[in-house]
């Protein structure tokens, strides 16, 4: 007769029954008859996992490791529930909970890397390449939030909610409305919200980069932007609540703030500038 019980990193081993009892019988030894090994480390608030690494360095001489399903095993198993072993886990359970598979990370199709961005555009040479990101509020309401990285120019449109279809739906109808001068190239986080970036190139001819995983501050121009605007939309902020003429009047107060890095032009003078015009602002 063959049993199925797990095995090291999850894999089912095929033992004898006579290979199983003698693999119970190990850590039978190791609950009962060693206090300083299992039973004393369960009591001591140690996890199977635990255990079973510290049985695998060879730490309790005369007994040879097993892995922790074999320990989660003899722990569960019927003829011991009257020694209520499981209430020594730290969970307490009564039964081994189910183990799932780890999804794997989801990836984007056809994404293009932040290193591969030509020069012209990371060091903001050009006009025309920005940055996006959403802006999230109370009940996970976003904010589409754009940012060209030469001027500092930012646009910005509620959403109504992440989905990749309703995003790039938003940035196609935001984009179309610009100067095609204005239209090269945005880079994005791997938010899958992002997913179907491949719809700007062809209704758009835009280029799409993306940043590397778990490196948001490589789109830094947006995330600056994102600082700012958080002084007028917080997080607990309920965007039902926010008429469209206020979003976009907290978002023309940013475009006409005078900027440093610009010479102190305001992002609006050198969007036009870049355009080929020269405008003057005053606010006296």
């Amino acid at each position: 007769m063959r049993r199925n019980i797990p095995g090291r990193c999850g894999k089912v081993l095929a033992y004898s029954a006579k290979e199983y009892e003698t693999a119970l019988s190990v850590i039978e030894r190791s609950l009962y008859l060693n206090p300083n090994s299992a039973q004393g480390c369960l009591l001591e608030g140690w996890t199977p996992e635990q255990i079973a690494g510290w049985l695998k360095r060879g730490e309790e001489r005369g007994l040879r490791p097993v892995c922790l399903e074999t320990i989660y095993a003899f722990i569960h198993r019927a003829g011991q529930k009257a020694e209520k072993l499981w209430k020594l886990l730290p969970r307490g359970r009564t039964r081994r909970g189910r183990r799932r598979a780890r999804q794997p990370h989801t990836t984007i199709a056809e994404r293009r890397s932040i290193h591969d961005r030509p020069l012209a555009v990371a060091e903001r040479g050009e006009v025309g390449h920005w940055e996006g990101d959403l802006l999230i509020c109370k009940r996970t309401r976003p904010v589409l939030v754009l940012k060209e990285r030469k001027t500092r120019f930012v646009l910005a449109a509620r959403l109504a909610g992440k989905s990749a279809a309703e995003t790039v739906a938003v940035m196609m109808a935001v984009f179309r409305r610009l100067d095609p001068r204005l239209r090269a190239s945005i880079t994005f986080d791997n938010d899958t919200a992002f997913a179907r970036h491949g719809l700007l190139a062809s209704a758009c001819a835009m280029t799409t980069w993306f940043c590397d995983a778990y490196a948001s501050w490589q789109k830094g121009a947006v995330e600056n932007a994102n600082g700012r605007l958080r002084r007028d939309l917080p997080r607990d902020l309920d965007l039902d609540a926010l008429g469209d003429a206020e979003l976009q009047e907290i978002v023309l107060s940013h475009n006409l703030t005078p900027r440093k890095c610009l010479g102190f032009l305001t992002p609006v003078q050198a969007l036009l500038k870049e355009l080929g015009r020269d405008v003057q602002i005053r606010f006296a």
